[in-house]
């Protein structure tokens, strides 16, 4: 593992990373490389925080929709109309909370928004402020603050916005960010508080979660976080404690499918819980199976779990191992990070970097295959010491 992560910064693939790995609850790999940028001016810790990205959509949102189920607040088959009644005037009012879920409900991968606020480069006085005031609350980042009504104008956008086209009389399976900002939505309406008050009150807090947290630098320097990408087009700055995703900067940092920042081990933490089904230090968070019914494959045709991604060991360009059992479950970030739990093997790996500093059309992470290389020492290494007694090691194959 050393070797690869090594190798990651080497090429300049990412300039540093975490990696953790657990093992039947309890931490057996734990360790930091690098630095947060490539002039080795800031060594990462194992507490440098990083932006998780659309690990944010398991980690955030949908823990609050696992909650709402497992309280029977929520029907997955219902409509999603149901519950936001704006949506039954819109192409979206016979979308299901399960379809949305699982990414088939046909909406696009993702709107403009951000876009719309803009004009040849600049800021758009409409929309933002150099002074934070009640009509701008917003902080998009340091100095720069988005209208009280952003979130109203990105959830208008997304009822707007036109659907894929049908395939043989269905949608097509399309990976969206939209449709963890329609579960945002959905989970705030029927909790009736934000998720930024919500989840820390929950989850967070309950589990010593110190790191995980939206709008890091309300509490922590800009020295504990790890930077992202110099933003030349929407915020002209280098962001560092400012969510890298522009939809959800310019809603003020908390999206339903980005925003939220932690070390490797407060994210181990939060998906032990999940691995353990919501049990977790003698405490309870889910009352019924909730994780195992979400992260298994709900139809035909669809590799994914309820919000959940999952490996697709036919693939081999798939984003776990092919060494991970195929009940593997997780989800990956943009900015260089993912967690995959393994229910067969009590495995839980997590890597967080920020392969986007400081231009996010660095893909090496994934040209040499940095995250499922690790992974697959996990399973090579269980193998010497376990032979022929792995579980599901190489399952679907």
């Amino acid at each position: 593992i050393d070797h690869i992560a090594l190798e990651s910064i080497v090429t300049a693939a990412t300039p540093g990373c975490q990696v953790l790995i657990a093992k039947n609850g309890t931490v057996v790999f734990d360790q930091s490389y690098g630095y947060g940028t490539y002039d080795q001016s800031q060594p990462i810790t194992n507490s440098t925080l990083y932006d998780l990205a659309s690990v944010t959509k398991v980690a955030g949102t949908l823990q609050a929709v696992m909650y709402l189920k497992d309280q029977g607040r929520l029907n997955l088959d219902a409509k999603v109309a149901s519950y936001l009644p704006e949506m039954a005037r819109t192409n979206k009012r016979d979308m299901t909370v399960r379809d949305v879920l699982l990414h088939q409900a046909g909406l696009k991968p993702g709107i403009p928004t951000w876009e719309r606020t803009v004009t040849d480069g600049n800021l758009k006085p409409a929309y933002y402020s150099s002074q934070r005031s009640d009509d701008f609350p917003n902080e998009v980042a340091p100095g720069e603050y988005s209208i009280k009504a952003a979130d109203d104008s990105v959830w208008a956008w997304t009822m707007r916005s036109g659907l894929l086209p049908k395939v043989r009389g269905k949608y097509p399976v399309e990976y969206s960010d939209l449709s963890f900002i329609i579960m945002k939505r959905l989970s705030e309406k029927i909790l009736g508080e934000p998720l930024a008050v919500f989840l820390p009150n929950e989850f967070y807090k309950p589990l010593g979660l110190a790191t995980m947290t939206y709008n890091p630098l309300t509490r922590f320097p800009k020295s504990c976080i790890a930077p992202t990408e110099k933003d030349t087009y929407y915020r002209r700055e280098q962001l560092q404690g400012t969510v890298h995703d522009q939809t959800a900067a310019l809603v003020g940092g908390v999206g339903g499918h980005a925003g939220l920042f932690a070390t490797a081990n407060d994210l181990a933490v939060l998906m032990q819980m999940n691995l353990q089904n919501g049990r977790y230090g003698g405490n309870t968070y889910f009352q019924s199976p909730v994780v195992s019914e979400f992260s298994r494959p709900q139809v035909a045709g669809n590799k994914r779990g309820l919000g959940w991604d999952r490996g697709d060991p036919s693939k081999p360009e798939g984003p776990t191992s092919r060494l991970a059992p195929a009940s593997t479950f997780g989800h990956t970030g943009f900015t260089g990070t993912c967690v995959w739990l393994d229910p067969d093997n009590q495995i839980l790996y997590v890597f967080l970097s920020n392969r986007v500093y400081p231009d996010a059309g660095n893909i090496k992470l994934r040209t040499y295959n940095i995250r499922t290389r690790i992974q697959e020492v996990i399973y090579k290494a269980m193998a010497q010491h376990r032979p022929g007694q792995m579980s599901g090691a190489v399952g679907g194959q």
